[in-house]
C-alpha cells in the first residue's frame, strides 16, 4: 500500500498549469500556519505567518476559520468547517485560488470546501469560479454574508477504464446566511434574500445550476453562525487550533505527533492535512501502518476524497501505477482504481461481488488486499471481528480469507446488520 500512494506523491508535477505573473490581491488576518500556499504544482506548499500578504495563482490550503480580506478592502473571506456533520456536503477541507482582477472586488477559484464572503463596504462585487463555472455575486449592503459549499465525488458504481474520459460529479451549495444578493450565473441572474427568503441555490455538474432559488424559513444549523457546537465539535475545534500552533513552530514534527496520537480526532486532523496537501507518501505510510481500524478506514476516506478532487485524477493515478518506476500490471492497477470508486447499491445485491472481494483478501498485491478487507468491513460489519491488518503477513492474510468465507459462504450475502 505505501508504493500506491509513494506513486501518488508524482503526480504534483503533472497537476495545473504554471501560474500567471503573481501579485499581491489579499491580506490574511490569521494567525500563522492557518494558511498553507503553493506556488505551483511542482512546489511544496508553505505555511504562511500571521498577516501575511496573499497572492494571485497562489493555491491555498486552509485550516478552519481562516480570515483574508480583499486588496481593496472591500470583501472579507472566511472559510470553515462542519465539525458536527451537519453539512449538506462532506467538505473535509477547503482550498481556493486568489486572481488578479479589476472588474470586481475579488475573485477567486473554489477548488473545495466552504467559504463564507462578507460585503465590508455597502457594495462589493465577487466573481468565484469553480469546475466550468464563472458566477458574479453582488452583495447588496455591508454585512452581507454567502456561504458556498463545494465537493466532488465519484458516482457509486462508477467504472474505472483506461484512457476513458469519465468525470467525478461535482456538487454546490450558495446559501445567503445574511442580507441580500444579486447573482449572475452565467446566463441568468437570480435575486437572493437571508431566510425568510430565496436563499438557496444548488448547482451539480451533471444538471448545472436550478432556475430558482430555494425559499427558506430559517437558516439550516451547519450554516448558522449562532448555532451551538455539540461537545464533540468542540473537542475537534479545540484540537485544530492545537495542531494550528503546533504546525506555526514545527510543520513536520506538528504531523508526527498527531499521527502517532492517541486521540482520533487528532489522527483526523493529521490525515485531512496529509492528504489536503497532496503529501501523499507518508499518508501511505500512516495507512500501511494503521493502529487501529478507525485510523485505516478514514485514511481510506481520505484517498477517495483526493481521487474524487477533479476530472482526469483517476487517469493519471492509473499512468503512474503502470509505469515502469511502479511496476503494477494493468490489470492490477485497473483492479486498485476499481476497489477506490467503490460500489454501487445494485452491485451490492449481486453474491458474486462479495466472493470475489474475499478472494482479493489473499490477493498478490497488498494493496488489492488491503482495499478488498475494507470493504468487507464496511459492508458486513461483523468481520470486524476477524483483525485485517494492513500490513499483515501473507498467512495473516490467509487466515482473514478462511474467516471471511465462513462469515459469507460462497453464494450467499452478508445477513442484515451483520
Amino acid at each position: 500500500m505505501i508504493r500506491v500512494f509513494g506513486a501518488l506523491a508524482l503526480l504534483g508535477s503533472l497537476l495545473g498549469a504554471q501560474p500567471a505573473e503573481r501579485s499581491v490581491v489579499g491580506a490574511a488576518k490569521s494567525a500563522a500556519a492557518t494558511f498553507a500556499a503553493r506556488t505551483s504544482p511542482a512546489d511544496g506548499f508553505k505555511q504562511l505567518p500571521a498577516n501575511s500578504d496573499l497572492h494571485s495563482g497562489d493555491l491555498l490550503v486552509t485550516l478552519p476559520g481562516a480570515a483574508l480580506e480583499s486588496k481593496n478592502g472591500r470583501v472579507a473571506v472566511k472559510s470553515l468547517a462542519d465539525y458536527d456533520g451537519k453539512s449538506p456536503l462532506p467538505a473535509l477541507e477547503t482550498a481556493f485560488t486568489l486572481h488578479a482582477a479589476n472588474d470586481v472586488d475579488l475573485e477567486l477559484t473554489l477548488d473545495r470546501g466552504r467559504v463564507d464572503l462578507t460585503a465590508l463596504a455597502e457594495a462589493a462585487k465577487v466573481r468565484v469560479k469553480f469546475w466550468d463555472q464563472s458566477w458574479v455575486i453582488a452583495l447588496d449592503g455591508k454585512g452581507t454574508r454567502v456561504a458556498l459549499e463545494l465537493c466532488a465525488r465519484w458516482p457509486a458504481g462508477a467504472r474505472f477504464k483506461a484512457g476513458e474520459k469519465a468525470e467525478p460529479v461535482a456538487s454546490l451549495v450558495m446559501l445567503i446566511v445574511n442580507g441580500a444578493a444579486t447573482a449572475d450565473l452565467g446566463g441568468f441572474s437570480l435575486g437572493l434574500k437571508a431566510p425568510p427568503g430565496p436563499a438557496l441555490v444548488e448547482w451539480d455538474s451533471v444538471g448545472g445550476a436550478r432556475p430558482q432559488p430555494q425559499k427558506l424559513e430559517k437558516l439550516p444549523e451547519w450554516a448558522d453562525p449562532d448555532a451551538t457546537l455539540s461537545a464533540e465539535g468542540k473537542k475537534t475545534a479545540a484540537a485544530i487550533e492545537k495542531f494550528r500552533a503546533a504546525r506555526a513552530a514545527n510543520p513536520p514534527a506538528a504531523i508526527k505527533a498527531f499521527l502517532d496520537s492517541d486521540d482520533p480526532i487528532e489522527q483526523r486532523i493529521a490525515l485531512v492535512t496529509l492528504g489536503a496537501t497532496d503529501d501523499l507518501e507518508p499518508l501511505g505510510k500512516a495507512l500501511a501502518s494503521a493502529r487501529t481500524a478507525e485510523q485505516w478506514d478514514f485514511g481510506i476516506t481520505i484517498v477517495r476524497h483526493w481521487l474524487g478532487r477533479g476530472p482526469g485524477y483517476d487517469q493519471k493515478l492509473y499512468g503512474i501505477l503502470t509505469s515502469a518506476a511502479q511496476g503494477y500490471s494493468p490489470a492490477h492497477a485497473k483492479t486498485i482504481l476499481q476497489l477506490l470508486l467503490g460500489f454501487s447499491p445494485d452491485d451490492l445485491t449481486r453474491p458474486e461481488i462479495f466472493e470475489v472481494l474475499i478472494e482479493y483478501v489473499r490477493h498478490e498485491q497488498r494493496a488489492v488486499r488491503n482495499l478488498a478487507a475494507w470493504h468487507l468491513v464496511r459492508l458486513a460489519p461483523a468481520g470486524k471481528a476477524i483483525g485485517f491488518k494492513p500490513n499483515g503477513t501473507n498467512e495473516e492474510a490467509e487466515a482473514a480469507y478462511k474467516a471471511w468465507k465462513k462469515l459469507i459462504p460462497s453464494g450467499m450475502l452478508p445477513k442484515p446488520g451483520k
